[in-house]
C-alpha cells in the first residue's frame, strides 16, 4: 500500500473491512507448514497474518502505514517499509503474500523483484488483486473511477503482468484462477473515505448500486534449475 494520508485516515474502516474476509481459502492456497517463515507485503492490519499465525511458525507483515500497523494483532511481527524497498535479507521467508495491494504501488515490478529476493528456496509466493478489463477503453475508463474514489490508487494490472515479471524473477506458476465478483458501490466508496463530492461522481460514473471486477490469485515456486 501507499504510504500516504489515505490509509493512515481510513484505517479503522479498512481494517473492519479486512476483518468481514473469510481468509479460509486463501490460506489453503498457501499451503502453510509449522516451519514456515510467512511475509505479508502491504498487509495493512495483518488480517491475514493473523489467520496464518496459528499455522506456521512467524508471521511478519510490511507496510508503509504506521497506522494500520498499530491495529495489527498481537503475535505478528509489525515492519514499518515500503513493498519496493523490503528490510530483509535474501531468501528470508517461506511464504510471501501480497494482497490487493499491487494496484496502489508505483513500482509494480520492483514489488514484484522484492517478493522474488526474499523467497527462500522451496518457499511460495500467493498473489491476489484485482485485474484490468481486457477492454483497454473499459479499463481506462474505469482506471479514472478508481483513481476518483482513492487518488493514491496507481493502476491495475494487467491479467499476466505480474506472472510474466516472477517468471523472469526465477519463479514459475504453480496455480492460477480468476474470477469475477460483485461490488457494493456504496461499501466500496465509504471504505476509500473519499469526500461527498468524490462519492457523488464514484456514484454517477459506475450508475449502480453494485458493479462487477475481475480477481485474480495465483501460486508461484522457485524454478527448478536449469528450468
Amino acid at each position: 500500500m501507499s504510504g500516504g494520508s489515505r490509509f493512515d485516515r481510513t484505517a479503522d474502516r479498512y481494517a473492519a473491512h479486512a476483518r468481514s474476509r473469510d481468509w479460509r481459502q486463501f490460506v489453503d492456497w498457501c499451503r502453510p507448514q509449522p516451519d514456515d517463515r510467512a511475509l505479508d507485503v502491504a498487509g495493512g492490519p495483518g488480517l491475514l497474518s493473523a489467520a496464518l499465525l496459528p499455522l506456521v511458525a512467524s508471521v511478519t507483515v510490511v507496510d508503509a502505514s504506521l497506522r494500520l500497523l498499530e491495529l495489527a494483532p498481537a503475535g505478528v511481527e509489525r515492519v514499518h517499509a515500503r513493498a519496493e524497498q523490503l528490510p530483509f535479507a535474501d531468501g528470508s521467508f517461506d511464504l510471501v503474500t501480497c494482497v490487493m495491494s499491487l494496484h496502489h504501488v508505483a513500482r509494480p515490478p520492483r514489488v514484484l523483484d522484492e517478493i522474488a529476493r526474499v523467497l527462500a528456496p522451496g518457499g511460495r509466493v500467493v498473489l491476489e488483486d484485482a485485474i484490468a478489463d481486457p477492454d483497454p477503453d473499459i479499463a481506462r475508463r474505469w482506471e479514472q473511477v478508481e483513481r476518483l474514489r482513492d487518488p493514491e490508487h496507481v493502476r491495475l494490472l494487467e491479467l499476466g503482468e505480474a506472472r510474466r515479471r516472477l517468471h523472469a524473477a526465477g519463479l514459475r506458476l504453480d496455480a492460477e484462477e480468476t474470477w469475477i465478483r460483485t461490488i457494493p458501490t456504496d461499501r466500496w466508496i465509504e471504505t476509500a473515505g473519499c469526500s461527498h463530492g468524490a462519492a457523488s461522481q464514484v456514484r454517477e460514473l459506475v450508475g449502480a448500486a453494485s458493479f462487477t471486477q475481475r480477481m485474480w490469485r495465483a501460486r508461484f515456486a522457485p524454478a527448478a534449475a536449469g528450468a
